[in-house]
């Protein structure tokens, strides 16, 4: 069997059902505006790509703000987004090495590939680094009610980004 074979045959395929209630894009934004607010914009209006087109540039923006270490506070109190850095620890808990260190995933398929015995009793390969990198909502700078059941979850893209730049380089962050 070769690596590609047993690479289609460990991953998942297929496309992962997601279940999001409640979420609220661009288009559904729009549509509010257009329905309630277009007095108050003095007779400006646009379509909804161009307001969608508005959206996804000032997201970029926020996101490479966000890549360069910088908090950004996000608009009407909402909260802060900032990056943090923590350090890399191993210790022993109950008899066991503990560390919170994350899987390679590459690596730990390689290994897995060419080792019968790792892969059945799932060993995985982690990354030795010194600060582990993460990104934070701060919701206690946000000023809206019943803040426990709001939470902000950075896309795919961002993280992959995020785990781009630190290969790469050392990110400025603040440092626990």
């Amino acid at each position: 069997m070769s690596y590609q074979e047993f690479l289609n045959k460990i991953q998942r395929c297929g496309s992962k059902p997601h279940n999001i209630s409640h979420c609220y894009g661009a288009r559904d934004a729009w549509k509010w505006v257009r329905k309630n607010r277009w007095e108050s914009l003095k007779g400006y209006k646009c379509s909804s790509s161009l307001y969608g087109d508005v959206i996804d540039e000032v997201n970029k923006m926020l996101s490479e703000k966000l890549l360069e270490g910088h908090s950004v506070d996000l608009p009407h109190q909402m909260g802060t987004l900032r990056l943090i850095a923590k350090e890399g620890k191993t210790g022993f808990l109950e008899g066991k090495i503990r560390n919170n260190y994350r899987v390679d995933w590459k690596k730990t398929l390689e290994c897995w590939y060419e080792d019968e015995d790792a892969r059945k009793q799932k060993i995985k390969i982690k990354r030795v680094q010194k600060y582990i990198y993460s990104l934070e909502y701060l919701k206690q700078h946000a000023r809206y009610r019943n803040q426990k059941f709001y939470q902000f979850r950075v896309n795919r893209s961002l993280v992959r980004a995020l785990g781009d730049k630190i290969e790469n380089e050392r990110l400025n962050a603040l440092i626990y």
